[in-house]
């Protein structure tokens, strides 16, 4: 050590390591801002089984520091997946920069307990639970059994698969040819007359019907097994 610059430690003590290294903001407290911002939006606060993984800021970057910092996601994100969030400062230096979040949400889903052809109408037992990040779905997935058990796959099934929305359709329960009840509600009274299905319906399907004493054709929505109503 240099006579003078000895001098200068011994009567000011030791220099900082960077004069302006205060003056910066810590990456990790900004990381742990975004945390913070990301677990307390409303939907992720009322789900106890998301988790939020947010990308470490490059240390690197040198930001001023931020008498207030402004968070907000980025426009077209969602809280689902990988999500990107606009850290913004306006005063006293103004900068602002992205940084990029991994949400993900576990939730008991349905998959195939067994392999199934088409049509084939779906019982209890043959679905089970397993739970998943609801993030690395991408082509859906369904929580609820109602929305599975009396359906019909819309194609063949292999075993463990996930059920998809897209894969079940309402069973058929008139099929072309079927005698059915043809309903109309007038006035409230309930009309019913005989009719022939022109086309295979399901529950909430649309389908033509040809009366049996008019001849003519209409079309009415399947409301269960064997009626069709018109009118609505």
């Amino acid at each position: 050590m240099k006579p003078i610059t000895l001098i200068l430690f011994l009567l000011l003590g030791p220099l900082p390591l960077s004069l302006h290294a205060s003056s910066y903001h810590d990456m990790s407290t900004l990381n742990n801002l975004v945390t913070d911002f990301l677990y307390n939006l409303p939907d992720i606060k009322r789900n106890n089984n998301t988790q939020i993984k947010v990308h470490a800021i490059d240390r690197r970057l040198k930001l001023s520091k931020c008498n207030k910092v402004t968070l907000n996601l980025a426009t077209g994100s969602q809280l689902l997946g990988k999500t990107s969030i606009r850290v913004i400062c306006k005063q006293p230096k103004a900068w602002s920069l992205y940084v990029t979040a991994m949400i993900s949400r576990y939730d008991d889903i349905y998959l195939s307990n067994g392999s199934f052809n088409r049509g084939h109408i779906i019982r209890q037992n043959d679905v089970y639970k397993s739970r998943k990040d609801l993030a690395k779905l991408p082509f859906g997935y369904i929580t609820n059994p109602v929305d599975i058990i009396g359906k019909q796959f819309k194609r063949h099934v292999q075993p463990g698969r996930i059920i998809t929305p897209s894969q079940l359709s309402n069973p058929v329960v008139i099929k072309r040819g079927d005698i059915i009840a043809l309903q109309s509600k007038t006035n409230g009274f309930r009309v019913s007359m005989k009719g022939s299905a022109m086309t295979d319906g399901a529950i909430g399907d649309r389908i033509r019907v040809k009366n049996s004493s008019s001849k003519r054709i209409v079309e009415g929505r399947v409301t269960r097994s064997g009626v069709v109503e018109i009118g609505n």
